[in-house]
């Protein structure tokens, strides 16, 4: 796109109405091919934009209330609070090859029932494994051929804090079990991208979902408040 010009109008000048409109009808026409000439640092800004036409779309899942959500499973379960309402975004989009898409999930673990924090039949450096949960984001995507999933991550946390010597689990047959404190009432959080590198018109992104589970099924995981976000840059 070629660079617009404008005439300085000098006082006792008489323009005509053709030449005042020329800037205008330039950019009107010129616009149809922007180049390097107009793309230089904050050549446009979020403010260049309607209200109905954002830089970025939105996406979002909160649940802000105090019910809580409990699992016992050792495998993973969408979280849902109130029971009707999981903690699950709708994308049902259709992504361009190398765009990104960007996560980010949060919330409150409250009361927890750390029962088993350390299994003396485990090998050595995996008896501490009862005492953590984990969290992942479930993508949701379609190929034309059904629906499948992936994971986007997983996060994960400990019911109780170190033991005295800052050990989680025995290194030896025989050494006494360090359990730590029980930590409830703590907060989780974390983000990831997911870049698509598949030929655009192929996949749809169809939704996403924050998920969690425990390692051993004594343990009761329990959380209210959670959210998932994510964000489309536009195109």
């Amino acid at each position: 796109m070629p660079l617009i010009t404008n005439t300085v109008w000098n006082e006792g000048d008489i323009p005509t109405a053709a030449a005042l409109n020329a800037p205008y009808d330039s950019a009107a026409t010129a616009s149809a091919a922007v180049d390097g000439d107009n793309c230089k640092d904050n050549w446009i800004t979020i403010f260049h934009f309607g209200s109905g036409n954002p830089c970025n779309n939105l996406y979002s899942f909160v649940y802000d209330g105090t019910s809580e959500f409990s699992t016992s499973s050792t495998s993973y379960v969408t979280i849902n609070s109130t029971g009707v309402n999981p903690a699950e975004i709708s994308l049902n989009y259709v992504p361009n090859q190398y765009e990104v898409l960007r996560l980010e999930a949060s919330g409150l673990v409250t009361n927890i029932d750390a029962t088993v924090t350390y299994d003396e039949t485990l090998p050595v450096g995996d008896r501490g494994n009862p005492n953590y949960y984990a969290f992942r984001l479930l993508l949701t995507y379609n190929d034309g051929g059904g629906n499948l999933t992936i994971s986007l991550g997983e996060w994960g946390y400990s019911f109780t804090s170190a033991g005295g010597d800052g050990r989680y689990y025995t290194t030896l047959p025989g050494d006494p079990e360090e359990t730590g404190v029980p930590i409830g009432y703590q907060t989780f959080q974390f983000s990831t991208l997911y870049p698509y590198t598949g030929t655009t018109g192929v996949r749809t992104l169809v939704k996403v979902e924050l998920q969690a589970k425990v390692y051993d099924n004594s343990n009761v995981l329990k959380i209210d408040r959670n959210n998932i976000i994510a964000v489309r840059a536009k195109h």
